[in-house]
C-alpha cells in the first residue's frame, strides 16, 4: 500500500470548474435556507468556501473516490461527511493553508464521520497530512484554543496514514479494504 501523506494534488481546469459551481450553488442555497455560517475566519466566505471544498476535492483525487456534489442545505446534525472511503468509512476533509497548521474540530458539530483527513495548502493545490479516527480526535484532553474559543486540536505528526489505523482497536475495518487502488501521484 501506498504511503499518501505528503502526495500533493494540483486540480485540473475541470475540477476547479466544478469547485467553483458547486461552491457558489452551496452559498446560495444556504443564504436562501438562512444557515449560519459558523466559520471563525475573517476571509471572505467564497474563498474560505472554495478552499474547503477544493481540498475535498483534491482529497478525493488522491484516494479514487467521489466527492460530495450536492448541494443542499446542511446543519451540524445532518453532516455525514465529505468523503467515502470503499470500506463504508465516512471521511470529513479539513483544509488550512498554514504549512503547519493543525487538525481542528469544533466541539459543537454533531457529525457522523468515522475519519477527518487533513489537507494543506491554497486552492488549487494541497498535500495530504494525514487520518486520525473521530475516537481519538474527540476527547477531552484534545480540547484547545486558537483565540476562537474551545475545539479539538491534533498536530500534523499526529496524524496517520489510513494503514496505520488498522493497528488502533476502535478502526476494525483493514485499511486495505478501504482503497480501490491509490491515484497515481499527481
Amino acid at each position: 500500500m501506498t504511503n499518501m501523506i505528503g502526495l500533493t494534488v494540483r486540480l485540473s481546469a475541470v475540477e476547479m470548474r466544478l469547485c467553483e459551481h458547486v461552491t457558489k450553488v452551496r452559498i446560495k442555497t444556504n443564504t436562501s435556507n438562512k444557515v449560519s455560517d459558523k466559520k471563525i475566519s475573517k476571509d471572505e466566505e467564497l474563498q474560505l468556501e472554495l478552499e474547503g471544498y477544493g481540498a475535498e476535492v483534491a482529497f478525493c483525487r488522491l484516494f479514487n473516490v467521489f466527492p460530495d456534489m450536492s448541494t443542499h442545505s446542511r446543519s451540524s446534525e445532518t453532516d455525514i461527511g465529505d468523503a467515502f472511503l470503499p470500506c463504508g468509512r465516512a471521511v470529513d476533509v479539513k483544509a488550512t493553508k498554514y504549512p503547519n497548521g493543525k487538525l481542528l474540530a469544533p466541539l459543537w458539530k454533531k457529525d457522523e464521520i468515522d475519519l477527518y483527513a487533513l489537507m494543506v495548502g491554497q486552492y488549487p493545490e494541497y498535500t495530504f497530512r494525514g487520518f486520525m479516527s473521530k475516537d481519538e480526535l474527540r476527547r477531552e484532553e484534545r480540547i484547545g484554543s486558537l483565540g476562537h474559543g474551545p475545539t479539538y486540536i491534533a498536530f500534523q505528526n499526529e496524524l496517520k496514514e489510513l494503514s496505520e489505523l488498522q493497528n488502533e482497536s476502535r478502526f476494525n475495518t483493514r485499511a486495505a479494504d478501504c482503497y480501490l487502488q491509490p491515484a497515481s501521484n499527481q
